[in-house]
């Protein structure tokens, strides 16, 4: 990772004045104006070299290791279907030496699946941060905290990454999550962010639902989010659908889940779902992780007849920022594991509540649940109390019908008719909801403890998977718009042996990945796979003064897990306290936007190419376009 030049400052002492100035200067005079300028002069960047040293310094990320958090080289762009805004990385571009070798050509569009033409767009230098150098002077870094240190195989080389593993700990990577324990004996724990606001800040895009690629739907294909109901309750409403909106969307259950076109009505134009009030029974949507193939895109383009076979699949850990062909490597389908952690996000407008009968009526609830495995993880909000309860299913129980074990309640602002915003998460084994979150107000509903849970003996995958999350309400009139289901970060179990040679290579995650990907749509099929192959990957105890660190965007990152040891280090993954530089804290300049010129502005300096070692000279393009304006919807603390 490269540094910027440090700040500057100008800090010429004034002048000193007298009531009754001279009418002349003699010329020593000036000799003294001279020396005391140059005195400034130097006591300036003597000041600016201690501020440096001791207090801060701004640093530019080259590469995409820590995204979507810090930016490196990239580009901005804009899915030429759906319209949903994405960054792809563009560090590949460059050979070693910083020269330009081969442009990034096309990306896929994380939201849609739609190939971009990206040769083109401009590209941009990475974040600029700064660094706050006095932090771990004075006190001991945090975990999560995300860090600026030297690279212990280089000194030379300063490195940025998150945070994990403090000093004591071994570290264990299983199935995308971080566990950690006191020496190399005892039980792993999970390593959960503390804060469910930083937590927050680290989830994914799964699907966007106000960026719906509306030309492929047109044509037929199905939308992933869609009214449902239990089978054995409403398949006397499914309805075969015609082959004007889904010519081949099975009627044959999921999980146990068939379409119910009689309950929630779906505005395709607005991206919402209604229902009147007066329903006393619980009314579903769920989402279907139902993924366009790059053929289904072609035969739009071509105006060809789409044959849709579009069966839903497992959420994976695919990532927007690492997809694109060209640059030094091809990185089209990367994705292959399975990512239970999701986070639904959505605005519920309650419009009215059904009234009480003689008989009585159920409590007017909305109900939010996500799937994990052989668990159902259940909010349901009270909406005459504001009451929020979370529940889970007793999987070990052969009778579905058991009730939901209680994990936790809580008070919430979810009371009477009105707007909320609303997030329910299920993340490194803790439940959390928030509502009506701002810039000033967290809006982190306070379960405690009791949100927190241990997981089930059985990891795999299930049926269920196929319809992750969902939405309900009984007793209300709502309406559901602005749904986006994001997913956590997946952390990959690749490791090279503490005891292996100096430049050993690293140790997958799975030890035959081939068939892995062809198991998305069955998941049990999948489970036994991923069983039967998985690696996970453990690291001894750090020293008194070590530290484990690691990438946001897994993986990218070359980080504690694989680094090599030409140093002869006893832990291969530690980072020495010594190493440390400072916290990062602030990014200060992200890439600014140019404008005119149909957006792209006007070239002021090209980057420099290379010839390419297995082809010809690359054509270079701007590295620099004016005029610009600031992204300042970007200068933020980084967390």
């Amino acid at each position: 990772m490269s540094k910027t030049s440090p700040t500057s400052f100008a800090g010429l002492r004034p002048k000193e004045t007298t009531a009754n100035p001279p009418t002349a200067v003699s010329s020593g005079s000036h000799q003294d104006t001279a020396r005391e300028t140059l005195e400034s002069i130097a006591f300036a960047f003597v000041l600016a070299l201690l501020f440096r040293t001791f207090v801060a310094e701004a640093f530019v990320i080259p590469t995409g290791s820590m995204a979507p958090t810090l930016f490196g080289r990239n580009k901005d762009v804009t899915c030429q279907e759906c319209h949903e805004t994405y960054q792809v990385g563009a560090s590949d571009e460059l050979n070693e030496e910083g020269f330009l070798v081969r442009r990034i050509e096309e990306s896929v569009c994380p939201n849609c699946r739609n190939p971009n033409k990206i040769l083109d767009l401009p590209v941009f230098k990475g974040d600029r941060i700064l660094v706050n150098k006095f932090t771990y002077q004075v006190g001991n870094p945090e975990r999560w905290d995300v860090i600026v240190f030297r690279y212990p195989e280089d000194l030379q080389k300063n490195y940025i990454k998150r945070l994990v593993g403090l000093p004591g700990e071994s570290i264990r990577i299983a199935r995308g999550d971080v566990y950690a324990r006191q020496g190399d004996q005892g039980e792993f724990e999970i390593l959960r962010k503390q804060n469910p606001d930083k937590q927050k800040l680290l989830q994914l895009l799964v699907y966007d639902d106000r960026h719906a690629p509306v030309k492929l739907l047109a044509k037929g294909f199905p939308e992933r989010w869609s009214p449902m109901a239990r089978e054995h309750a409403t398949l006397e409403n499914a309805t075969e659908p015609t082959p004007s909106t889904e010519p081949t969307q099975p009627i044959k259950p999921i999980d146990g889940w068939v379409r119910d076109e009689k309950s929630w009505k779906h505005d395709p134009a607005v991206r919402s779902f209604t229902i009147e009030a007066g329903a006393e029974a619980t009314k579903w949507v769920r989402y279907q992780h139902l993924i366009p193939s790059q053929s289904d895109w072609k035969d739009l383009a071509a105006a060809n007849e789409l044959p849709f076979q579009a069966r839903p699949q497992l959420i994976t850990d695919f990532c927007g920022y690492n997809t694109y062909t060209g640059g030094r490597s091809f990185n089209m389908d990367d994705d292959r594991f399975w990512v239970g952690d999701l986070t639904l996000n959505c605005t519920v407008e309650i419009n009215s509540i059904t009234p009480a009968t003689a008989t009585g009526s159920p409590n007017p609830e909305l109900i939010l649940e996500l799937t994990e495995g052989v668990r159902h993880y259940v909010c349901r909000i009270n909406v005459a109390t504001g009451l929020a309860t979370l529940l889970r299913n007793d999987e070990l129980a052969a009778d579905s019908s058991v009730a939901d074990i209680t994990m936790a309640t809580a008070p919430t602002p979810i009371r009477g008719v009105g707007k909320y915003t609303i997030s329910f998460a299920n993340v490194d084994d803790r439940l959390c909801l928030w509502v009506n979150s701002t810039w000033m107000s967290s809006g982190l509903i306070p379960f405690g403890n009791g949100a927190e849970f241990t997981p089930p003996a059985n990891r795999n995958p299930q049926e269920s998977d196929l319809t992750p999350a969902g939405f309900a309400v009984q007793g209300l009139g709502a309406r559901v718009s602005n749904l986006v289901l994001q997913r956590d970060i997946y952390y990959r179990a690749e490791s090279v042996a503490n005891d292996a040679g100096d430049f050993s290579s690293h140790e997958q995650e799975l030890v035959d990945s081939s068939r892995i990907r062809e198991s998305l749509t069955d998941p049990l099929e999948y489970g036994a796979r991923y069983s039967k192959h998985a690696n996970e990957a453990l690291f001894h105890a750090l020293g008194t003064d070590e530290f484990f660190v690691m990438g946001d965007n897994s993986p990218r990152s070359q980080d504690s897990r694989l680094w090599s040891n030409s140093r002869r280090a006893v832990n291969r993954h530690a980072v020495p306290r010594q190493a440390l530089l400072g916290k990062a804290f602030f990014i200060y300049w992200p890439h600014a936007i140019p404008f005119l010129n149909s957006g792209r502005g006007f070239p002021v300096i090209n980057h420099t190419p290379a010839r390419d070692r297995n082809g010809p000279l690359v054509e270079a393009y701007p590295d620099y376009a004016a005029p610009f304006y600031p992204q300042w919807w970007r200068w933020k603390r980084i967390r």
